[in-house]
């Protein structure tokens, strides 16, 4: 029986999903830290829960930016600058944390 490959395609989905699934729960968990502990009288805040915000930033950014690369590159080269942008402004605020 012939081995089913896996495309490239295929492959470039799946880490969207990881990204993206990464994402998700990170910000669930950082909500549940920096919103509803406060409510109970703990205050968790240091350069862990900072860490993890950046993890989330970047991970968020990665599901984001496979599905508006192909969407930038077929619509022309206006599209591909403000795309390149767009990310190294992302990236910028990410890091300095800004957001």
């Amino acid at each position: 029986m012939a081995k089913k490959q896996r495309t490239e395609g295929a492959a470039k989905r799946d880490l969207i999903k990881l990204c993206c699934y990464v994402a998700l729960i990170l910000a669930a968990v950082l909500i549940l830290i920096s919103n509803v502990l406060p409510l109970i009288g703990l205050n968790i805040n240091g350069k862990f829960i900072n860490a993890l915000k950046l993890i989330k930033d970047i991970a968020l950014l990665l599901g984001i930016v496979f599905g508006a690369y192909t969407f930038a590159r077929s619509k022309g080269k206006a599209f591909w600058i403000i795309f390149w942008i767009a990310v190294v402004v992302y990236v910028a605020s990410a890091i300095c944390g800004l957001f």
